[in-house]
């Protein structure tokens, strides 16, 4: 589905709303009848993370292909600690697939241990011991290029910046399996993720996996937006 021509393309960055160009989240505020924004309230803030990073590492010649997700980014306002840590999870487990296979068995591990913490109540003490075990996850080392191995090691970092009174159990132990992902794999990535614009390809449908799993955990029935159904919404807008 290409992008409509009566409405602003698709471009990396932020932008006014009277560029003629949008990211794809100002996209959606756009359609939402939100104020124009690439933050927009009807999408949550894990999946609008992802949707914007993608739309900026995306080649011009690729950007479409994230029009198909547009309707499926509106609507996803729930949230709770279990569905961030199936987030955190889907996420984990995406990483995992790009390593070598003997080097999966412990990260599987980590993901597994998540799981079972999917509906407990946890401690204080249970977040910081979560944090401990992904600080502590050691790099592994192999044969990739630097630009490779630093995007693994900068994604290891992640944590720090989700430690908030707001983080319970679940979701700390599930940053600790997408964290322990990321360590293994700047060592055994059988991916390209050193090339931003090929790592953006496959983020797409990683985008799309992350939204199935929101569909999944809140039992909702995305409808899709067609080019028509564009029209109609940029019409009643105008």
């Amino acid at each position: 589905m290409p992008t409509p021509d009566f409405l602003p393309s698709l471009s990396a960055g932020a932008h006014d709303a009277e560029q003629g160009e949008a990211c794809v989240m100002e996209y959606v505020s756009l359609l939402a009848g939100e104020e124009w924004s690439d933050r927009p309230e009807c999408t949550h803030p894990l999946l609008a993370h992802e949707a914007r990073t993608t739309n900026d590492l995306l080649r011009d010649g690729d950007r479409s292909r994230l029009v198909p997700l547009i309707g499926r980014l509106f609507g996803t306002t729930e949230d709770s600690p279990e569905l961030r840590a199936r987030l955190r999870i889907t996420q984990a487990r995406q990483v995992i697939a790009l390593l070598e296979p003997s080097a999966r068995p412990r990260a599987l591990a980590a993901v597994e241990r998540a799981e079972s913490w999917i509906g407990r109540e946890g401690t204080d003490d249970d977040v910081r011991d979560a944090f401990h075990a992904a600080m502590s996850f050691p790099i592994a080392h192999g044969e990739l290029d630097p630009e490779h191995v630093e995007f693994h090691t900068a994604m290891s970092r992640m944590f720090p910046f989700a430690m908030t009174p707001e983080l319970e159990a679940a979701e700390a132990y599930a940053l600790t399996a997408l964290v322990g992902a990321h360590r293994i794999a700047a060592g055994e990535c059988r991916a390209d993720c050193g090339n931003g614009p090929a790592r953006a390809r496959r983020m797409v449908k990683d985008l799309a996996g992350l939204v199935d799993t929101y569909d999944e955990v809140t039992g909702r029935i995305p409808h899709e937006v067609t080019a028509e159904l564009v029209r109609e919404m940029a019409d009643v807008l105008s």
